[in-house]
């Protein structure tokens, strides 16, 4: 028994060994990884060919692998590195050695006229990848710029359909008068940057100083942003890209309650030594509560708000063609609908673009681009204008009852009413684009083209204004009874517009290398010009709300007026690199540029720049240490842009140096017993006017480390504008409006910085990108005197439009620091804002609070602008989040935003934050004590209303998934790829509670930004 047991004990023994033994001597592959200078690369993903096995290098680049089949294929794998694959038959050792993946050397950038390698760039340029662009879907192109690269400020102002897209701007403001928008090129014709789908676009570059835009001259003061769209490639290839989306706002304030607004009214009545107005109204609501027949408790923002806020967009991409023909083709349907009824817009893009190799030396290509927007918002009032009064609106005021009828608002205007039953504004452009080139190659080296566009569109806006009808309550009856119709008359707007941009061009560019030298010189010569026409008519009293054409209205009293205009310009460009063995980096731009804006005698200006750079990187002395700093650049750069588009009284002024007539009814007049058509001038003109100039200094440097996983971009930058045209005032008695003259400059001077990292681990890559920037304005010289504009000033030494008014000191609280205190309204009482006396008529305090005493309060100019760009793959698995944010902004809130109960046009009421106002028992209260219209002390320009807007924002987050090839491929498919998104889902700000901190001044009177749920799907066939 005892042997029995003991033979047990030692087969277990003798097979545990053998396992041991086994495991021990298990097959692996093992081995080393280095780059090519010598040095180990840890972190190297080492992978056996269609499997899941895999490890990665330990800190001295050392790596085992277990082998579960006897031979294959091992992939190792590395960031910035080229990737190798390495047959093996059984185990063994394999050592390798990695290089330098040069697609991030040879990286091409498209610039002015022309592409160069992203190393060699001297100027100051931004580039983003068209497929970063689709990863956050949005109704405008520009929108999706925003946060994506440093320098460029883009702020959103409104989310109402078909006229939500964001404003851009460039390192800054660049003119008081003049246009301040970038010039925005698509294939290098001017167009509208929201025209195009972003899921046509292959890249955009922001040319952000003068070394990068100065081959466009005048057109570039304000940077230039080139995009590039999809062409055709050799093959088929069949995408669609679709998305669904609910829209809601970001936020609304909170109005107070029926019942609450009219006890509110009777504490500022009482302050405001008035007798209270709702002491019955108020027994009653207690009483019996609102029956919506004779007491009311209206929710407007339920009432108004009854759009689905739904958005969708199709895209189809067709790629085809062969080594001598490739065509791409596009067609994008965009369907936005808005928060209010009859709110909407549409947007068709079709987009034909074809390149033809005729032969070895000359080819061609010939795009079109077809494009149709229809808006469509209310035709009594603007989607703001009827927000604005559905957050004014008291809840007592009748909106609509409960058998449908509409009630009176206030004073006849009911938001509600206006947006279902007040007629329609529709406005419809078609554009047409045509553009040819002939690119001919004679020589090696050499080539020389000819290209012609024309962009041609068109706008038909046509504004209906309906009646609708206004029931008031008969108690006695218990019934409606009709009050009127409202307006008086119905009415309808036509309104034409014809405008037609040419361009023509012929360039040379001409490549060179002798030795380590490399020679590229271009040079062109463009002829631009552009018309405008347009008809105005207008007709009230129609027939019938049925018929709402010009010709079933009442011809007495109708209107017509219409108008032309043309402008021309010729230019002539060059631009010389040079560089010796991609090392020392110099490029010259120039540019002459002619307008017909101006005088002959001003006609021509020259617009240069000069910039060089220094790869330090590729000098023999960086060699110790380009393992870790792989590339380094400095580059400087020195410039003129010039600026030609000027801007009166928010219209493109064509002709500011020549004097213009007009006419109308009223420069009408009567003789020989008959009214004639008169003409009248009624501005000054200026013949010596010339243009603005913009002169931009850009010091930047450019590092790549860690084998280009971490790339770091900084600028230094400071932009003169000088010769700014001001509007200066002339005597009253001249009878004519000021003329434009050359006395404004201003200054933005600022910084950038670009922070990038991308790695993978194994199956996991992941990509983090940092932007920064700020941007300091200041006028310099402003015609001598200040400008004021109602709650801005335009003043030197300060930033352009700064808030001015009132500082404020707190509340007061008691009557007797009233009493101790400067003298500030004769009615001001304890509760009420103490401002703070500043100067008086002979420069010092004077104990009184008077125009003397207000100061520069701030500005909205935002500083500080930063965001997050995070994003990781793994597997099928993609996510992507996007932070965007301000670290300092000023913003002002004015009217029916801040004022209780205030409004220009009707009685308003009072926001839920607004309940923390003074009183005796509340004296830590954050506003002031509640006062009817009447005592308007309190809601003067001051700092009290000057609030910080800065904010930090989720603006995107995306989760998606591509299904497996093993699936797709089944049914035909490429790659198909579902994902979910979000856009402003959360804002986190110290701004006032319902307003969005990126609109600026908003009065009260704004149409909120919107948070957006989308499911989109990308298929590729």
């Amino acid at each position: 028994m005892k042997k029995r047991h003991m033979r047990w004990w030692l087969a277990v023994l003798f097979t545990i060994c053998q396992q041991y033994y086994a495991a021990a001597q298990s097959p692996e592959l093992r081995g080393k990884v280095t780059e090519s200078t010598g040095g180990t690369l840890p972190g190297v993903t080492v992978l056996i060919k269609g499997t899941s096995n895999g490890t990665t290098t330990d800190a001295d680049g050392n790596y085992k692998l277990p082998l579960v089949q006897n031979s294959g294929t091992v992939v190792f794998s590395f960031m910035g590195m080229v990737s190798r694959e390495v047959a093996f038959d059984g185990p063994g050792e394999v050592n390798i050695s990695l290089v330098s993946d040069s697609k991030t050397l040879n990286e091409l950038v498209v610039v002015g006229y022309g592409i160069q390698k992203k190393v060699n760039l001297t100027g100051a340029v931004s580039v983003i990848d068209g497929e970063k662009l689709t990863n956050r879907q949005v109704a405008s192109t520009s929108l999706a710029l925003q946060g994506a690269a440093p320098g460029v400020t883009i702020t959103q102002q409104s989310g109402v359909p078909g006229g939500d897209a964001g404003t851009i701007r460039i390192r800054g403001i660049g003119s008081i008068n003049a246009g301040q928008n970038p010039l925005v090129l698509i294939d290098n014709v001017e167009m509208n940057l929201d025209a195009i789908d972003p899921n046509n676009i292959e890249s955009i570059s922001v040319l952000k100083d003068a070394a990068a835009a100065a081959i466009y001259g005048s057109r570039a003061a304000n940077g230039v942003i080139l995009i590039t769209s999809k062409r055709g490639a050799t093959g088929i290839n069949v995408s669609y890209n679709a998305y669904v989306s609910n829209q809601s706002p970001t936020d609304l304030p909170q109005k107070v309650n029926a019942l609450e607004h009219m006890k509110y009214w009777d504490i500022a009545q009482t302050n405001s030594g008035l007798p209270a107005a709702f002491t019955s109204q108020i027994a009653a609501y207690e009483k019996n509560g609102p029956d919506n027949f004779s007491l009311f408790n209206t929710d407007w923002k339920k009432l108004v708000l009854t759009g689905n806020g739904m958005m969708q967009n199709h895209n189809l991409n067709i790629s085809g063609g062969t080594d001598r023909i490739k065509v791409f083709g596009s067609g994008s349907f965009l369907d936005q609908n808005g928060l209010t009824a009859n709110t909407n817009f549409k947007r068709a893009d079709f987009r034909f673009n074809t390149d033809i190799a005729i032969s070895k030396k000359l080819s061609a290509s010939m795009d079109l681009v077809l494009n149709r927007t229809n808006r469509l918002w209310p035709g009594q009032s603007s989607p703001q204008a009827i927000i604005r009064q559905m957050l004014g609106f008291p809840a007592t005021t009748p909106g609509q009852y409960d058998s449908g009828e509409w009630g009176e608002g206030w004073s006849n205007a009911n938001p509600a009413a206006q947006a279902e039953d007040g007629g329609f504004a529709r406005s419809i452009t078609n554009s047409r684009i045509i553009k040819g080139t002939l690119t001919y190659k004679p020589v090696d080296g050499l080539e020389i083209l000819a290209t012609f566009s024309s962009n041609y569109y068109t706008t038909h806006g046509r504004t209906f204004t309906d009646q609708y009808k206004i029931y008031n309550a008969d108690p006695s009856t218990k019934t409606l009874v009709l009050a009127r119709s409202w307006p008086a008359l119905n009415s309808l707007s036509d309104n034409n517009s014809e405008n037609t941009q040419n361009l023509f061009r012929t360039q040379a560019t001409y490549n060179k290398a002798l030795g380590k030298h490399n020679f590229t010189i271009l040079g062109g010569f463009s002829t631009e010009d552009f018309s405008t026409s347009n008809v105005n008519t207008f007709r009230q009293n129609l027939l019938s709300p049925d018929r709402p054409y010009l010709d079933s209205g009442d011809p007495l009293g109708q209107t017509i007026s219409g108008g032309a205009s043309k402008y021309s310009m010729v230019s002539a460009y060059g631009r010389l690199n040079y560089n010796y063995n991609e090392k020392y980096l110099l490029e010259v731009n120039g540019r002459m540029d002619a307008s017909s804006r101006f005088r002959q005698e001003n006609w021509w200006k020259l617009f240069p720049s000069v910039s060089g750079g220094w790869r330090m990187s590729q000098e023999n002395f960086w060699s110790s240490f380009s393992h870790i700093v792989n590339d380094a650049k400095l580059r400087a750069s020195y410039g003129t842009l010039g600026n030609q588009n000027l801007i009166r009284n928010d219209v493109q002024d064509y002709y500011p140096s020549y004097s213009t007539f007009y006419s109308g009814s009223a420069y009408n007049y009567y003789f020989n017993n008959v009214v004639n058509a008169g003409y009248a001038l009624t501005s000054a003109a200026n013949p010596n006017i010339k243009w603005e100039s913009s002169k931009i200094l850009d010091i930047g440097a450019d590092f790549g480390l860690l084998r280009n996983r971490l790339t770091v971009t900084a600028d230094y930058f400071q932009r003169d504008i000088t010769d700014m045209l001001q509007l200066v005032p002339i005597p009253g008695y001249v009878g004519l409006a000021s003329p434009f003259v050359n006395v404004g400059s201003m200054r933005n001077k600022g910084w950038e910085l670009a922070i990038g990292w991308k790695d993978k681990v194994r199956d996991f890559n992941y990509q983090v990108q940092f932007n920064i920037s700020d941007v300091k304005n200041k006028v310099l010289q402003n015609g001598g005197k200040p400008i004021i504009n109602g709650s801005t000033i335009q003043q030197e030494g300060y930033a352009l439009d700064s808030y001015y008014g009132y500082q404020a000191m707190g509340l007061f609280q008691s009557d007797e620091e009233v009493k101790n205190a400067p003298f500030q309204y004769g009615n001001t009482a304890a509760g009420d804002i103490r401002y703070k006396d500043i100067s008086g008529p002979d420069g010092v305090p004077d104990n009184k609070i008077d125009s003397y005493d207000r100061t520069i309060l701030g500005n909205y100019f935002p500083r500080y602008e930063y965001s997050f760009n995070l994003a990781a793959q793994y597997k099928g698995f993609d996510l992507t989040g996007f932070f965007q944010g301000v670290g300092k902004k000023d913003n002002y809130l004015s009217g029916t935003g801040s004022q209780p109960f205030y409004s220009s046009d009707f009685q308003g009421s009072m926001f839920k934050y607004q309940e923390d106002f003074w009183t005796p028992e509340n004296k830590g209260a954050a506003y002031p004590r509640l006062t009817a219209n009447s005592i308007p002390n309190n809601y003067v320009t001051s700092s009290y209303w000057v609030k910080s807007a800065s904010y930090l924002r989720i603006k995107n987050v995306v989760l998606g998934y591509t299904l497996p090839k093993l699936l797709t491929e089944k049914v035909k498919i490429k790659s198909a790829r579902i994902y979910l998104s979000g856009q402003n889902l959360v804002t986190w700000t110290k701004f006032f509670p319902g307003f969005d901190p990126e609109q600026r001044d908003t009065g009260g009177q704004f149409y909120p930004i919107m948070k957006t749920y989308t499911v989109g799907i990308n298929i590729k066939f």
